[in-house]
């Protein structure tokens, strides 16, 4: 089977348009056309139906879809073996590649450096996935318990996850907040879709209490940088504000929760694992443990 027809498949699933896969393989209209003629007449069945200019995969074309990206996987992971220098594809969440990440970078660069290290952030995608498809080869992510047959957690450390002011702020004071002190202070939280937000405002809500948002924002730093001006109390990892903490330019609110976040390091559980990566798992196993 030719794996370029597989490729060109795919990517015509994707774009669901012969002139946007042509374009996007800087190939021909008309070789995308023939390529997918070529794999149907071997295949002996319908892969696409097309109804004007709009192009919808069959049934039997849903069904290639899985197998057509493992065999692509597999031809990638056959090709890395005879590289002369190494590729790493690492996927990391944003918290993980800002205060993490470099540290690991550091120590692993210092010891390989002909290894090529690419970062992806990752951000609503599906990384569960994208190890799956060989996006990625390794995902070091912040999230609640991974829990995906495919997927092999390599590690995971508990993280804290807690709720910070500036030196000055008067809820500071409290030996013990409590949920309903938040309805009168502004917040500083990480986006809607962030579970350990979600948490936090399911435990708001469970006690009857509706937060005072001031800020929204996926940027630990401006999260950071607001609480320190006085505008409101931040929600963060630990890891997150550890040197703020140590010289006191922020200080811990007291109010218990125990959010089960975790950092891990994930792989699929069928990737081939060169000298390269386990190198790069073992320096990664260092920084967390």
């Amino acid at each position: 089977m030719n794996l370029k027809h597989l490729q060109t498949f795919l990517t015509l699933y994707e774009e669901k348009s012969f002139t946007k896969t042509a374009m996007r393989l800087h190939c021909a209209q008309s070789g995308v056309t023939t390529q997918i003629k070529l794999l149907e007449e071997e295949l002996s069945v319908q892969l696409f139906e097309r109804m004007g200019k709009s192009v919808h995969p069959t049934a039997e074309g849903e069904h290639l879809v899985p197998y057509a990206k493992k065999m692509l996987t597999l031809s990638s992971e056959i090709k890395s073996l005879y590289c002369n220098f190494g590729r790493l594809t690492i996927g990391v969440t944003e918290s993980i590649a800002t205060y993490l990440f470099g540290d690991i970078l550091k120590e692993y660069s210092a010891l390989y450096p002909e290894t090529e290290i690419f970062l992806k952030i990752l951000g609503s995608q599906d990384y569960c996935e994208m190890l799956a498809n060989g996006e990625i080869d390794l995902a070091i992510v912040l999230d609640v318990p991974v829990k995906n047959s495919s997927v092999s957690v390599l590690q995971k450390r508990k993280e804290n996850i807690l709720l910070f002011a500036a030196s000055t702020h008067e809820l500071l004071d409290k030996n013990h907040v409590h949920a309903e002190d938040f309805s009168h202070y502004a917040l500083l939280l990480p986006p809607p879709e962030c579970t350990y937000r979600k948490f936090f405002e399911q435990k708001l809500h469970s006690e009857g209490v509706r937060p005072k948002i001031a800020l929204e924002t996926s940027s630990a730093s401006v999260i950071k940088e607001s609480s320190l001006s006085g505008i409101g109390i931040g929600l963060l990892p630990e890891f997150a504000v550890k040197k703020e903490l140590i010289y006191h330019m922020f200080e811990k609110i007291h109010y218990k929760m125990d959010i089960p976040v975790y950092t891990q390091v994930l792989m699929h559980q069928d990737k081939w694992v060169g000298e390269d990566l386990q190198e790069f798992i073992a320096v990664v196993g260092r920084h967390l443990g």
